[in-house]
């Protein structure tokens, strides 16, 4: 912050300058202290912090079960045309393959999600 002086009386500050040029600073001091209030409301209280965490675990569990589903109804479906002919029996354990290995990666990501959250530092 510079001193603004009084042009016609050098001796003399510009209390209108330093104002306009505190009231920067001044904004985010009252914002730094709204937010630390906040925050420490938050933490206390665990309000946004657990709702947050239910919102994701809601999310990563409709995953699943949306990724269970369509796994389930192309393995009927590979299995269906495997009894029908369509598919050779090596093509329907080649697809029920790739399916097994889509849901064990979901598998494995939910697993590294829950055990991520039991790790602390400090």
């Amino acid at each position: 912050m510079s001193i603004v002086v009084n042009k016609e009386n050098p001796k003399s500050l510009d209390l209108k300058a330093v104002f306009k040029e505190s009231l920067l600073f001044l904004l985010l001091a009252v914002f730094l202290f709204v937010c630390s209030d906040a925050m420490a409301q938050v933490g206390g209280g665990g309000g946004f912090a657990n709702e947050a965490k239910r919102m994701i675990e809601n999310v990563r569990d409709g995953i699943v079960i949306i990724v269970g589903v369509v796994a389930m109804i192309a393995l009927v479906w590979t299995m269906a045309q495997g009894f029908q002919g369509k598919k050779t029996w090596s093509d329907v354990l080649e697809m029920s393959l790739w399916i097994f290995g889509a849901g064990a990666a979901v598998l494995a990501a939910t697993w590294f999600f829950t055990s991520g959250q039991k790790v602390t530092f400090g």
